[in-house]
């Protein structure tokens, strides 16, 4: 999916570095100063990329929001119903239109911090891009999980791989955990800083995961983060069905993943090489 990204020319440096980096992570990036040849018309060039791109990165800064070429790209990617994903560079008027969408927040962190979390939400926009959807009728959305479901399933998740890791705070996790439970671990992590409750429940668990009563304070708070952000919820479903497909674990219905001795509730779907035993409700096995 090739990502177009708008931004005020005032802002051209970290453009460049932010496309640069992008790259780096092996992302298609259409950037108006290295993709426009010298001499075509700007205008146009402008709307083939916007139509050649499915994901739109706009730079949102003092400039940039007071730009008319900027606003009127806003205008375009939305009416187009492209996916959105702003990006604040300082503390500014957010467009009205894109006041519901979730940013990215550089100026409070750092730039690799802030690029973990782009490339976090720009995976989610893309794990189950089809290479010949254009050629296809858009594939209806998944049915978001409840709140209650979600955490549950992702608690009893990344516990096991938690219990594992011997690290003391939930930022320590994320460099240890593999790929894709570390990118459902980093979605939570960038949620629940700023809430103490969220941000403690968190650091508990990591000390030690195997702690039901941990677990639930955990999928507690993560519950209620789930039900006032819809966007946190959807990008949280979609990283976790990523790991799910690596870990070989598939929900049927709205059922809850057991592992590390938990009790599965509803159905539940395991492919792949499997040994030992599966537990099913009550300690019996199979």
């Amino acid at each position: 999916m090739q990502i177009f990204i708008s931004y005020s020319h005032a802002d051209s440096d970290f453009a460049a570095k932010l496309a640069a980096a992008l790259e780096q992570m092996k992302f298609d990036v259409w950037l108006d100063r290295t993709d426009i040849q010298t001499g075509a018309r700007w205008d146009d060039e402008i709307v083939k990329g916007l139509n050649a791109s499915e994901i739109f990165l706009v730079l949102l800064s003092n400039k940039s929001t007071a730009s008319q070429n900027v606003k009127d790209e806003i205008g375009y990617a939305m009416d187009h119903n492209k996916h959105i994903l702003p990006i604040l560079l300082e503390t500014c008027e957010v467009p009205f239109r894109l006041r519901r969408v979730q940013y990215v927040d550089f100026t409070t962190m750092k730039f690799e911090e802030g690029l973990q979390k782009v490339k976090v939400i720009l995976n989610s926009f893309t794990s189950n891009q089809n290479p010949e959807a254009k050629e296809q009728k858009p594939a209806p959305k998944e049915k978001p999980m409840d709140p209650a479901t979600l955490s549950t399933t992702v608690t009893t998740l990344v516990a096991p791989f938690l219990a594992k890791l011997g690290a003391s705070m939930m930022d320590d996790a994320i460099e240890k955990l593999p790929e894709k439970i570390s990118n459902v671990w980093e979605v939570i992590s960038n949620r629940f800083k700023g809430n103490p409750a969220a941000s403690g429940a968190a650091n508990e668990l990591v000390k030690k995961s195997d702690d039901t009563d941990l677990q639930e304070a955990f999928a507690l708070q993560l519950k209620i983060a789930l039900k006032n952000d819809a966007e946190f919820a959807s990008t949280l479903q979609a990283v976790l069905k990523e790991a799910q497909k690596e870990q070989h674990i598939s929900n049927v219905g709205d059922g809850v993943i057991a592992t590390n001795g938990s009790i599965g509730v509803g159905k539940i779907e395991v492919t792949g090489k499997v040994g030992g035993s599966i537990v099913i409700g009550n300690n019996n096995q199979v």
